[in-house]
């Protein structure tokens, strides 16, 4: 079995801060200071999408997920903890 780190454990308490974007992931910025990324070949709409789409988004009111109303397209915390996928980590 895998052990996951007590902050990965912890998501379902995060909140989303801030969302951004670089060539190739989505990144999200938690409230606890966590960044974590997932690549947009994950997400075909935002993957297909232009920056300016992209960047078209909303946090949701429980800063728990996010919405592109023009791309009809939602993702949640929970899915950038997605463990059958491999996570990506930002270069800051």
């Amino acid at each position: 079995m895998v052990k996951r780190s007590s902050t990965l454990q912890n998501w379902e308490i995060m909140k989303i801060d801030k969302v951004w974007f670089d060539e190739n992931n989505i990144y999200v910025v938690t409230d606890s200071g966590h960044t974590i990324g997932n690549p947009l070949a994950w997400f075909k709409r935002l993957q297909n999408a232009s920056p300016e789409q992209r960047y078209n988004f909303e946090i949701g009111p429980e800063h728990d997920s996010v919405h592109w109303e023009e791309l009809d397209e939602d993702l949640s915390l929970e899915s950038f903890f997605d463990f059958n996928r491999q996570l990506n980590y930002a270069r800051i």
